[in-house]
């Protein structure tokens, strides 16, 4: 791998918004996220990437078109060994399950349960807006069960980009509000 590099996650804020009605206030709450420093291997970010892709031709889209694949490395895992998922659509459209799951529960499956890095890559919408091509809120709500906050556990969104690997997120800035169980 190559040498590895400090990334800064820029600080997010919002101020709260309130409104007054007539039957009481309503009112979106502030949110301010620091800004945080992260070190990252570009050379393990586009093998992931690319590994990503490769796990989006394999997909079962039979119902969508919509292919997608993500690929992975487990913090608590000493060989950082890669392991990778596609959708797989059903029927039953309930029955489907999402190529970050899938890669996640493949990890889960081999005893680990701290994400390092999630890459993820939606084969027909590179180029499209972050939007198009981010995790589904059930996915990312999976992948803060197994995130890590020191270090942190990072998302890589793959941009298909010629020049870019990606754009980088880590759970805050992903699910800015996760549902947690004490542990």
């Amino acid at each position: 791998m190559s040498a590895k590099i400090e990334l800064t996650l820029p600080a997010v804020a919002r101020t709260a918004a309130v409104t007054e009605t007539p039957l009481g206030r309503l009112t979106v709450p502030s949110r301010a996220i620091p800004e945080r420093r992260v070190t990252v291997d570009p050379a393990e970010l586009a093998h992931l990437r690319d590994m990503a892709r490769a796990a989006a031709a394999r997909a079962h889209a039979p119902y969508s078109g919509f292919t997608v694949g993500a690929a992975l490395v487990m913090a608590d895992d000493p060989e950082r060994r890669v392991f990778t998922g596609a959708n797989v659509e059903n029927a039953s459209y309930g029955g489907t399950i999402c190529a970050e799951r899938t890669a996640i529960t493949q990890a889960a499956s081999a005893g680990f349960r701290r994400i390092s890095v999630l890459a993820v890559s939606c084969v027909q919408a590179l180029h499209a807006r972050i939007a198009d091509r981010s995790p589904c809120g059930a996915c990312r709500q999976v992948f803060a069960e197994f995130a890590t906050d020191a270090p942190p556990s990072l998302v890589l969104i793959d941009s298909g980009d010629e020049d870019a690997l990606g754009e980088i997120l880590d759970l805050e800035r992903l699910l800015p509000y996760p549902f947690r169980l004490d542990r």
